[in-house]
């Protein structure tokens, strides 16, 4: 190593921390109401990561251990202050961006996954990549929708968050292309992991399509976008009939799918019932139940992996997936106006028959997680 490549190495780590700094005085004047200096200051970031990139070269000659932490801290420091705006609107009691929280959403997601995956590589042995086209760009997307949200400047926010958004997803797909070009990487996914994966996938498009109309009364939601979410839902419980049918069928039962089957319903059941929270169709205490019940599982889950065993699904647990799918089902079909004349005494009831459901949900769960826990005493004698 060059004496000259060792200085400009120490200069861009220096301007990596000052870059950091200037994200921490953001995200203290943005608690102390000082929107416009925490907009210079966003301006102030923009420049440093610019010069950062094209003038210093970071990303050339750093090293690479040094370069996936740096990165870890701008993404963090860059979903806090993202974060930091969407609390202070929600305490300021205005009508906050739903978008600005699916932005903050996708900020952590793309920061776990890239730390996760880079970590991955270099514990492989193999070079990071350098941040591409799209990855510079979302970059810089982001900075300039804080500015944007910042400023309060209502009639770009959502074309800025939604750009963000869309270049945040571009460079995720392009660093999973160069990451499963290599075929040292790349392993075969069966089509039953493929159909479980897609559950996880469109959860998200979900939560755009039940609050397509930006507004948490699903009631004024318009007749084509009630009867997409319903047809989402059908497609997540034949998906997760199918995957484990062909996983079977096919003889392709992995380790993988047994993890990964319970995970996606999860995400995408939980996803529901928040919503369901948002529009008044459950209570948040049902809801945290459902939440306590299935987090308490997986941690089971993981203790007994951790032992070398695999704990099987359990027939309270499916019944308990399946009613929960026969419960979303109706709330969704009850939704509908056309469907709910047509059963006799339901648009009586309506009121309440949201939370009569959950309510039902609620106690299988309960009831389910109970038994997966007595049955699993010989592993929960391990550890206490």
């Amino acid at each position: 190593m060059t004496e000259k490549t060792s200085d400009v190495r120490f200069r861009s780590r220096i301007w990596s921390v000052l870059r950091a700094i200037v994200f921490i005085c953001v995200i203290i004047f943005i608690w102390n109401g000082m929107s416009k200096t925490a907009c210079a200051f966003v301006g102030i970031a923009l420049v440093m990561g610019w010069v950062n990139l094209y003038q210093l070269r970071s990303q050339e000659i750093e090293k690479p251990y040094y370069r996936l932490w740096l990165n870890v801290i701008d993404g963090f420091l860059s979903f806090a202050v993202m974060t930091s705006i969407f609390i202070r609107d929600l305490m300021q009691n205005e009508q906050t961006e739903k978008l600005l929280a699916v932005g903050c959403v996708f900020l952590l997601a793309r920061l776990i996954a890239h730390s996760l995956f880079s970590l991955g590589v270099l514990r492989e042995g193999k070079s990071l990549p350098r941040k591409r086209r799209w990855s510079k760009l979302a970059n810089i997307a982001i900075t300039i929708t804080m500015g944007v949200y910042l400023l309060n400047l209502e009639d770009y926010q959502q074309i800025c968050m939604v750009t963000s958004i869309l270049l945040i997803f571009a460079s995720t797909v392009a660093y999973a292309y160069w990451y499963y070009r290599d075929p040292a990487h790349r392993k075969p996914l069966s089509i039953a992991s493929q159909l479980t994966m897609s559950r996880i996938v469109l959860t998200p498009f979900f939560l755009w399509v039940f609050f397509y109309d930006n507004d948490l009364d699903y009631s004024n939601n318009s007749l084509v976008f009630k009867s997409l979410s319903l047809v989402m839902v059908l497609g997540f419980m034949l998906t997760d009939f199918l995957d484990g049918y062909l996983a079977r069928k096919m003889g392709e039962v992995s380790t993988l799918g047994k993890y990964l089957d319970p995970f996606s319903d999860k995400i995408s059941n939980m996803t529901i019932f928040m919503c369901f929270i948002a529009t008044g169709y459950a209570p948040v205490w049902m809801v945290a139940l459902i939440y306590f019940r299935e987090s308490s599982v997986e941690t089971l889950r993981t203790l007994a992996a951790s032992e070398g065993l695999i704990m099987p699904a359990r027939r309270s647990g499916k019944w308990k997936t399946a009613l929960q799918g026969i419960g979303i089902v109706a709330i969704l079909l009850g939704a509908i106006d056309p469907i709910r004349m047509l059963v006799p005494g339901l648009n009586d009831i309506w009121g309440i028959f949201p939370v009569i459901v959950m309510g039902v949900i609620t106690a299988i769960t309960i009831i389910s997680g109970i038994d997966y826990f007595y049955s699993s005493k010989h592993i929960l004698k391990k550890f206490v």
